[in-house]
């Protein structure tokens, strides 16, 4: 197993970055879809129950939707709230590092590009592009645009997932 790991070499997992985000939530989404059309199935199939298996059925496929997306940005959230207020450093929120932060990651990636591997290229770009935002607009600001993201999400999240609800007996 060792001589096929030295020959194939150190390989990065499918599950990072933005194409692992999307896969855990298909994943997830998926699960609850399946479970919701279970849930159907068997209140067609049982009559009896049907009056506790459509109500459900109903949540799991709002919850297909949303609570992924409501509990990524939540955790989020709440790890650069305990970083900004520890002093330490906080990761920003995707959509801010791309808009503001190109240039420090163009600039790590010209500098160390040819020295670092993949993961480690991506990691240097991204803290050079959180620190060329942070130079931008503060640290109190940055924080502040971050945090209006991941609450947006919350919010625009729960409201899809509250309309699902309200909208699916009709």
């Amino acid at each position: 197993m060792e001589t096929l790991q030295a020959v194939i070499g150190k390989r990065d997992s499918e599950f990072t970055g933005l194409k692992g985000q999307l896969l855990r939530y298909l994943g997830t989404a998926f699960f609850f879809t399946v479970f919701g059309l279970l849930l159907v199935a068997a209140g067609e199939r049982h009559h009896v129950i049907a009056v506790a298996t459509e109500p459900l059925s109903d949540l799991f496929f709002a919850c297909a939707i949303s609570l992924y997306p409501v509990c990524t940005c939540w955790s989020h959230l709440a790890r650069m709230s305990h970083a900004y207020r520890a002093g330490g450093a906080f990761e920003l929120a995707g959509i801010i590092l791309a808009l503001y932060g190109r240039e420090g990651a163009a600039r790590a990636e010209a500098e160390q590009g040819s020295m670092l591997e993949s993961a480690e290229l991506v990691a240097a770009m991204r803290e050079e592009g959180a620190s060329a935002v942070i130079a931008r607009f503060g640290r109190d600001r940055t924080y502040r645009m971050c945090q209006s993201i991941y609450l947006a999400g919350i919010v625009g999240f729960g409201i899809v997932f509250v309309a699902m609800l309200a909208i699916a007996p009709f």
